[in-house]
């Protein structure tokens, strides 16, 4: 019997990223799996990577490019969706790069396992140096391995503070079928937006496959959106966990859900003491933190049964408005942690 062959579409949203993007094109390019066709979706760059999409497909025809008005990464992905050809979709952003079997390596597993999904581990990439991003789950995973997933550390695992896999859509190599309708559901968000489509593609698959294997380079840099930590950001991450609540109609993820919310409170406190933030108006970004319902019910009010000292302490802290405490200990904390890099920096 003939070895099948399916025709993959990669889709790489495209938004002023011009010092990044020829290298991820030549890194789709080369893959050792042909049979590709990549699609461009050019979000009105206005930096000249418009152009270099149209470079690129002047030389190779497996590119197809599509200039659109700017309206976002999500959007960018739900355009690529509906032009493309492919049996099976993967994603990649256009600032990051793939492994050169990145493509018939998720390819051979969701053949190999008979999968409707597969994933494979990332590598952070900093201006000094790169990291691995580690995950607990590997292997196969019928429906009642992804339900358990979902149960235990799809959104959120306490004990290492991250989910079971990357919540992003890039890593993974999924059927088409299941993208129908899915990254509708993440419209409005720009920040998660991923999470959401994964949660409802996950919600509905009945096989995947988690590759141990490092294929992905996410670049770090400054000008990411997720990177950005304020009042802003945090009303979008409030909106992203009302459509997880609205998602999860089995309750899979409600415990997840609240550790989660706690830790990226701590997070928003971080951020906003390490902006230099003064008293005042740390209180009046905390509290308007404070206010949405979501949080209120997950922060103010939910009976957490693991926690740290540390995070009990927290979370009294702020139950009972000892906003003082937490400002000039947060304070006292981030100003260690830079003189701890300065020092760091000298060696």
């Amino acid at each position: 019997m003939a070895k099948m062959i399916d025709l993959i579409s990669i889709i790489v949203p495209v938004y002023n990223v011009k010092s990044f993007l020829s290298r991820c094109l030549d890194s789709i390019l080369n893959q050792t799996y042909k049979y590709i066709e990549v699609l461009l979706v050019d979000d009105e760059s206005f930096d000249g990577s418009g152009d270099i999409c149209d470079e690129y497909a002047n030389r190779d025809c497996r590119i197809k490019v599509i200039h659109k008005k700017n309206a976002g990464v999500n959007e960018a992905r739900i355009t690529g969706l509906k032009h493309c050809s492919g049996a099976y979709i993967t994603f990649i952003d256009s600032d990051d790069f793939v492994s050169l079997d990145y493509v018939e390596h998720l390819y051979h597993c969701i053949k190999e396992y008979k999968v409707e999904m597969a994933c494979c581990q990332r590598v952070y990439i900093y201006e000094k140096g790169k990291r691995l991003d580690v995950r607990t789950k590997k292997g196969y995973f019928d429906r009642q391995g992804i339900e358990q997933i979902l149960l235990q550390d799809f959104l959120f695992d306490y004990r290492d503070k991250k989910p079971a896999f990357n919540l992003g859509l890039c890593c993974k190599m999924i059927k088409k079928l299941w993208l129908e309708g899915a990254m509708e559901e993440a419209r409005g968000l720009w920040i998660g937006e991923d999470l959401i489509t994964l949660l409802y593609v996950t919600y509905r698959i009945p096989s995947l496959y988690i590759s141990s294997e490092y294929l992905y380079y996410y670049i770090q840099h400054s000008s990411q959106s997720t990177r950005r930590i304020d009042i802003t950001a945090w009303e979008n991450q409030v909106l992203q966990w009302n459509r997880i609540l609205d998602m999860d109609d089995k309750s899979y993820l409600s415990h997840q859900l609240a550790c989660r919310i706690l830790f990226l409170l701590q997070l928003f406190i971080k951020n906003i003491i390490q902006n230099r933030t003064v008293y005042s108006e740390f209180v009046l970004m905390l509290s308007k933190a404070l206010e949405y319902p979501v949080v209120k019910q997950y922060v103010l009010f939910y009976k957490f049964d693991i926690l740290t000292v540390v995070d009990r302490v927290f979370i009294y802290m702020i139950r009972h408005h000892r906003y003082k405490i937490i400002y000039y200990v947060s304070a006292f904390g981030v100003k260690l942690l830079e003189i701890k890099n300065v020092l760091k920096n000298r060696k």
